[in-house]
């Protein structure tokens, strides 16, 4: 289908062409600002506490939920406040808030002071944070590209959501190789060029152009209606509801094995420190880069869904392959493989719940749909915290895939995603 456009677009005179041009490269650099940062908090964060403060496994996965928790909270919240407020000063505003706390823990650590509640601290803020920016971000992406399209741009949705993808995948490739140095340069200050590459982003964001004023009746509405409005809208379509069921399964079974069985993979099994973690992570998302990319060249996929759900039963593969033990190489290739099967579900599944929701709920579906995701990953790390304290990491590794094996099955047989069909545009 065509790229959704939001009815206000049509009727609103469009910015400086020049700045209209330009707004989609602005807005991949502030994508690969945040990427950059979230790629070395990915590494940095569980360094600290396995490898600095020494904590177990139950330990991280409480500290792994603090950054994820607060989207429970205030990720619906963020939907209605991107939907009516101006995206663009709301993403200058956050990007400008982001950098601090990285500040603090690099100030911390060089003082010596550096202790575990910090790192629960730091989890909450930049939660809180995430949990406001994303939906934003996110929205923002459709009428960019029906700006571009007004101006005889041939981009669809399907690729910008691919150009995005891209953009974040090869952001926190970047942020993943920095981290790995953390052994040889020390933590903090590879927290400081995290604080850095954060504060950049409220430069990128300031490229953008300015979006015409909200209806008055968006911005009237209390933002518990608001909230409702969109969990009707997700309940009641055939496609917006499996997905977002099928994120908060991924949440729940991929994000706790990705934050807390990895690291402990990489101290107890592979006896590395964060060079280790640091290949792990590029290993995973350099394939979903390399995905990334073959996507931004195909300008339509009949069968998104079809695509999606195979996409994610080679995620299963690759997930079982953590049972056997393998070499450090060998693991690190079947990561790669896991990453290139992310890589296109990732996309698919936003370029499906981008066209699918209604233009003017756009960013309240969207953040129902991260809620799903995000909102499970503390679930999740918290179960795979306490699996892998009991089982070992190679033992906690079968949770996952039995359980996203189940959710496939179901999302094929149960749901119309496997059959669903997208006509080319004419």
């Amino acid at each position: 289908a065509p790229a959704p456009e939001p009815p206000h677009l049509p009727t609103a005179p469009l910015p400086d062409l020049g700045r209209v041009k330009r707004e989609l490269p602005a807005y991949l650099a502030v994508q690969a600002a945040w990427f950059v940062g979230f790629g070395l908090q990915m590494v940095l964060f569980p360094y600290l506490a396995a490898n600095i403060l020494r904590v177990g496994p139950d330990l991280l996965g409480v500290a792994q939920m603090s950054l994820s928790a607060p989207s429970l909270v205030f990720l619906l919240f963020g939907g209605v406040i991107a939907e009516q407020w101006n995206p663009r000063r709301l993403m200058i505003t956050l990007h400008s808030m982001a950098w601090i706390p990285a500040i603090v823990l690099a100030s911390m650590l060089a003082r010596d002071n550096f202790a575990y509640w910090m790192m629960i601290a730091y989890g909450l803020v930049m939660g809180t944070i995430g949990a406001f920016i994303l939906p934003a971000r996110d929205a923002i992406l459709s009428e960019i590209i029906a700006r571009r399209m007004r101006l005889g741009k041939t981009l669809t949705l399907q690729q910008g959501v691919a150009m995005a993808s891209l953009a974040q995948f090869g952001a926190q490739v970047v942020g993943l190789g920095l981290g790995g140095l953390a052994s040889v340069v020390g933590p903090a200050p590879l927290l400081v060029g995290q604080a850095f590459c954060l504060g950049i982003g409220a430069l990128g964001a300031k490229l953008l152009c300015k979006p015409p004023p909200r209806p008055q009746d968006d911005a009237r509405t209390p933002p518990l209606k608001a909230i409702g409005e969109g969990l009707a809208i997700v309940r009641r379509s055939d496609v917006l509801a499996p997905m977002t069921l099928s994120m908060l399964a991924i949440g729940v079974f991929v994000i706790g094995s990705f934050l807390v069985v990895l690291p402990i993979l990489n101290r107890d099994v592979y006896h590395m420190r964060s060079t280790g973690l640091g290949l792990m992570f590029i290993a995973f998302w350099t394939g979903a880069f390399v995905s990334s990319a073959a996507l931004t060249g195909i300008a339509h996929v009949a069968r998104p869904g079809r695509l999606m759900l195979i996409a994610q039963s080679a995620g299963v593969a690759c997930i079982s392959a953590l049972l056997l033990q393998p070499p450090f190489w060998l693991f690190l290739v079947a990561i790669f493989a896991w990453g290139l099967a992310a890589g296109v579900s990732v996309t698919k599944s936003r370029a499906i719940v981008q066209e699918a929701a209604p233009p003017t709920h756009l960013a309240r579906v969207l953040s129902i749909y991260q809620l799903g995701f995000m909102g499970g990953a503390p679930i999740g790390s918290i179960l795979m915290g306490f699996a892998t304290a009991k089982f070992g990491p190679q033992g906690a590794a079968i949770i996952p895939a039995i359980g996203l094996a189940v959710m496939i099955a179901l999302m094929a047989t149960q749901t119309p995603i496997w059959r669903m069909d997208r006509p080319k545009p004419a």
